[in-house]
């Protein structure tokens, strides 16, 4: 598992994880949107945002479900359902760093920052051999006020290119980042993770909470895990296919009936460890990822487009409202070839499609070229 590209750009917009988390999983369901969109017969089978009854009686809230006509119109009948996609995603959890909360708890610490012998870490011995130490300056010697250093364990030095000196204003961060080559690097305020070019294992990000007469008061130190809640969205998610498929087939497990499936699309796949994986692929028919770049560019050209205004235009209400919208989503899907959608099982990029075999209308789930 490792930090998800999404999370590498999403980071430097400075906003709250669960803000930006909820607009990744907004852009998953609009490109979702888009591609049953290509297929103008499947599209008039849809229901959005739709509750599906399972066996258990239960209503489950899907994005996207496909029932059997009656008078021209989707009847909503369980009996007349014979598709559904889910969309999933689990983002970065940013979380104070254990230790730091002990060093913190200890008397010495109690007061402010700056008048502290400083903190110290490591990021994992297993993926380098220096331990780190952020230490407050005072202003009125230096023109920095934030010394970082990282010392080679083994006899405790620090060379030159070890040593990191930042002016740094409240709410202001310094970003500790180690990518999956164990190449690290420290950023300052202005810097951003998205330069990075490898894919991140870990980041240690420093807020500076509280500064005052120049002085560093308070910090704070989070820690970047790769999407601990992922098995509960994989149970989720497993539990609504069985649950949906015994109301409309009669049995929990999957079977060459497709005359009912259940698909869930899912973003930021890195963060998916195998075990979830596995669950997952035991109860849908189909598990769907959207590659991070895809998702990357998706919030970029939107930017481009809308400017200050672009997150609140990634909605599924305005993909229906606005032309300019579903215009810009159908351009971003044909710009990577209509390859949005990458089967885990089978490893190829797939689309949806609607197929009528003997008078039972189907979801199809097709191989690219």
């Amino acid at each position: 598992m490792y930090l998800s590209d999404v999370f590498k750009y999403t980071q430097g917009l400075g906003q709250k994880g669960h803000q930006i988390g909820r607009k990744v999983g907004d852009a998953i369901e609009l490109l979702t949107l888009g591609m049953v969109d290509l297929d103008e017969n499947l599209r008039k089978f849809l229901i959005i945002e739709d509750g599906v009854e399972g066996a258990t009686t239960a209503k489950h809230k899907v994005e996207f479900s496909f029932y059997n006509h009656e008078n021209g119109l989707p009847t909503k009948r369980s009996e007349d359902l014979f598709g559904l996609i889910e969309c999933k995603k689990v983002g970065v959890e940013q979380t104070v760093k254990s230790n730091f909360k002990e060093w913190k708890e200890k008397n010495e610490n109690k007061k402010d920052f700056n008048l502290t012998q400083g903190y110290s870490f490591t990021i994992s011995p297993s993926d380098t051999n220096f331990k780190w130490q952020i230490i407050a300056l005072s202003t009125s010697e230096n023109e920095n006020n934030l010394k970082i250093v990282a010392t080679k364990k083994e006899n405790n030095l620090a060379d030159e290119n070890s040593v990191f000196n930042f002016s740094c204003k409240q709410d202001s961060q310094i970003l500790i980042a180690l990518d999956i080559d164990n190449n690290l690097y420290v950023l300052g305020s202005n810097e951003h993770l998205s330069s990075i070019e490898k894919s991140l294992k870990k980041c240690v990000i420093i807020q500076i909470e509280k500064v005052a007469n120049d002085n560093i008061i308070q910090i704070n130190v989070n820690e970047s895990l790769p999407g601990p809640q992922t098995p509960e969205k994989a149970k989720q998610a497993s539990f609504v296919s069985l649950d949906v498929r015994k109301k409309v087939l009669g049995q929990f497990d999957k079977s060459d009936d497709k005359s009912f499936i259940s698909i869930l699309v899912i973003g930021e796949a890195s963060h998916w460890e195998e075990k979830s994986r596995s669950m997952i692929r035991l109860c849908n028919d189909y598990n769907l990822i959207i590659p991070d770049k895809i998702l990357v560019y998706l919030f970029s050209k939107f930017e481009e487009k809308f400017r200050g205004n672009s997150q609140n235009k990634i909605t599924k209400t305005n993909y229906k409202i606005s032309k300019d919208v579903r215009e810009l989503v159908t351009e971003i899907i044909e710009h990577f070839n209509k390859k949005i959608l990458y089967d885990m099982e089978t490893e190829n990029f797939v689309q949806f499609k609607y197929q009528n075999i003997d008078n039972s209308n189907r979801l199809i789930v097709e191989e690219m070229n």
